[in-house]
């Protein structure tokens, strides 16, 4: 989930990674903040696995999510682990389905710019289109909390 865009919308680049090298293999680049950044969903990220896994950026290289962090420590199994990917995928296949009934079909996009886009005015008035926000806000909600709870590190110190 770190890499398809469910959760972040993006990856600052370090100092030692080349953005040439990392364009030259197809990675979407984008300065922000005065910064450049790995857009999400990541395109190296195809069928579940990098396909420049080698030459990956350092922060992909360095990250560990907390489930991975709870096995290093022993205070989580991998089928503990495995158990919350899993609720983690239905959460995201549900936000998923409600960008589908919203029109959001940019699945190029990360997650975050796509529920924004949803609330953008002008908005569809219909009660069903009015009902798919109400269920897409709850969604995004639960798979924000969880993914929070259970996947998402504090930033380091000199990190944003």
């Amino acid at each position: 989930m770190c890499c398809n865009g469910v959760l972040f919308f993006g990856m600052k680049l370090q100092a030692t990674d080349s953005a040439k090298a990392l364009r030259a293999v197809g990675l979407a680049i984008k300065r922000k903040d005065n910064q450049l950044h790995c857009l999400q969903p990541c395109r190296a990220h195809q069928n579940g696995a990098c396909q420049i896994y080698s030459q990956r950026p350092v922060r992909c290289r360095e990250f560990e999510c907390k489930q991975l962090i709870a096995i290093a420590r022993s205070e989580s199994t991998e089928l503990e682990a495995l158990d919350r990917i899993n609720q983690a995928r239905q959460l995201a296949a549900r936000v998923e389905e409600l960008f589908v009934q919203a029109k959001e079909e940019r699945r190029h996009k990360d997650f975050s710019t796509r529920y924004a886009a949803v609330f953008t005015p002008p908005l569809d008035p219909s009660p069903e289109a009015e009902t798919v926000r109400v269920h897409l806000k709850i969604a995004m909600e639960t798979l924000e909390t969880f993914l929070s709870l259970h996947f998402r590190v504090a930033p380091q110190a000199g990190e944003a």
